[in-house]
């Protein structure tokens, strides 16, 4: 699965249509709800208020259904998936205290009057229609103003596109893959009446009530601040950025420079399992696989042995949020070792030491950390793997023409990697200063550290020491 800018997918010409939802009534269908934002949450409102601009960024997706299109079917098809999932039904206020900060509260909507209303649109060509789904998605989308999903439908003669975007407050990259499978096959039930087999889900509203109580167990003592701390410190107080160079010049604090992307193949199938397969009998897994790789490729580009990034981790533990749609990911702080490691198994067994022990972080809400450290400083290098082969309906993808999408996005010094292993293979789908310099060397790690994984899933060898002549300079 390929996680990519929706200006990148082939769009046909044909008929568009919005979908846009609405309680068809005034606002006495909302309610105050005591839960509380989770942390994640009030931290994206917080940040989207002091730059509304930087707040239209979007996560969502895209793909066919070969079906013949019925307007009805899908309003009752996207009404049915947004009343399966509470977030999609809640909204914040913004407030002052007494003080004069700003605070945020939660508003909720039972959805008895909810609908989904459509506004049809005549396109000629794929360039038009690039730009009004965009135009659509970038305008309708925000933290702040209900709904916080919509989507669009592009009909073509034997087939119908569709496409969703929601605001990252309410969907993470698990929940897009989630929503692929759950539109199509709410919307096959609408057409032909079969059972979806859609398993019951919990509420991230429920989540967002653990959330804020862990939070608020963390006090500046806690080993996860503490593990925070230092490893911010070893950045100067930031996080730590992509370890070759990207041109922080390009750009400025009032218009930061347009984020680059790439989106490509690392592994076929049979590789990925080759790959897999090597790492399990070494005692490790794919995940540990793919940082070694990345370390190794850093340190044979640097010769520095140690990498450091950011890495998201899912915390969907209860078994009621494992298909539930939300924002249920936490970060966690990760240095991969290579001092001293002379084969590939000694680079598998720094990257498994690195997440382990990190991995229980995750479940601490960065935001509060952050708070209590007295930092705003944000994620500069994240690297981010997802194993997708088993969501519902991953092998129907490549046929559905299935993908992720990610809004536009401005930054001039950060790097973010999404790996995922599907069904065909390992995928990587990047986002980079857009310059010269930021391209050339974030292709370089990839195209290096995917080499030395290829290499494992041919039986080949490791003897990567660092070549000077091949060092950043």
């Amino acid at each position: 699965m390929r996680f990519t800018e929706l200006s990148d997918y082939p769009l046909p010409a044909g008929r568009l249509t919005a979908w846009v939802p609405s309680t068809r009534c005034d606002g006495a269908t909302w309610s105050a709800d005591a839960r509380p934002l989770a942390y994640t949450h009030e931290d994206h409102c917080a940040r989207g208020s002091s730059d509304r601009a930087a707040s239209a960024s979007w996560l969502g997706g895209v793909f066919e259904i070969h079906h013949r299109y019925d307007a009805d079917k899908v309003a009752s098809a996207l009404r049915a998936w947004m009343l399966r999932h509470e977030t999609f039904r809640t909204t914040v206020v913004e407030n002052l205290d007494g003080q004069g900060t700003e605070r945020f509260s939660r508003r909720t909507t039972s959805g008895e009057l909810l609908g989904v209303d459509a506004v049809a649109h005549q396109t000629s060509t794929s360039e038009h229609m690039h730009a009004k789904v965009i135009d659509f998605f970038d305008n309708h989308i925000s933290p702040f103003a209900w709904p916080h999903c919509v989507a669009a439908t592009i009909e073509t003669p034997e087939s119908f596109l569709l496409i969703f975007g929601a605001d990252h407050s309410v969907m993470d990259a698990y929940s897009m893959l989630l929503a692929i499978s759950e539109i199509h096959r709410l919307y096959e039930y609408e057409l032909f009446g079969t059972d979806p087999g859609l398993p019951d889900v919990g509420s991230h509203l429920d989540f967002s009530v653990h959330d804020r109580e862990l939070g608020n167990s963390v006090v500046a003592e806690h080993h996860a601040v503490k593990t925070w701390s230092r490893f911010l410190r070893q950045s100067g107080g930031k996080f730590p950025a992509f370890p070759l160079p990207v041109d922080t010049s390009v750009g400025s604090e009032d218009a930061a420079a347009q984020q680059g992307s790439s989106s490509s193949w690392l592994l076929n199938a049979e590789q990925a399992e080759a790959v897999n397969v090597y790492s399990r009998r070494a005692g490790h897994g794919m995940q540990s696989a793919i940082l070694a790789s990345v370390a190794l490729a850093n340190r044979e580009l640097t010769g520095d042995p140690t990498l450091r990034f950011t890495m998201p981790m899912h915390t969907r533990h209860e078994l009621a949020y494992r298909f539930s749609v939300g924002w249920y990911v936490g970060i966690v702080p990760v240095e991969v070792n290579l001092r001293g490691a002379t084969t590939f198994e000694d680079c598998l067994a720094a990257a498994t030491t690195a997440v382990a022990s990190a991995k229980e972080l995750a479940r601490f809400p960065y935001p509060r950390i952050a708070e209590l450290l007295d930092n705003s400083a944000i994620p500069r290098f994240a690297l981010s793997y997802l194993d997708v082969r088993y969501v519902p309906d991953a092998e129907q993808w490549p046929q559905w023409r299935a993908r992720t999408l990610r809004g536009r996005s401005e930054s001039n010094d950060e790097v973010y990697f999404w790996i995922s292993r599907a069904p065909a293979g390992l995928t990587i789908s990047t986002r980079f200063p857009g310059n010269a310099t930021a391209t050339g060397n974030v292709e370089r790690l990839i195209s290096t550290f995917g080499s030395m994984l290829t290499s494992v899933a041919d039986g080949g060898t490791f003897s990567h020491a660092a070549d000077e002549t091949q060092r950043a300079s």
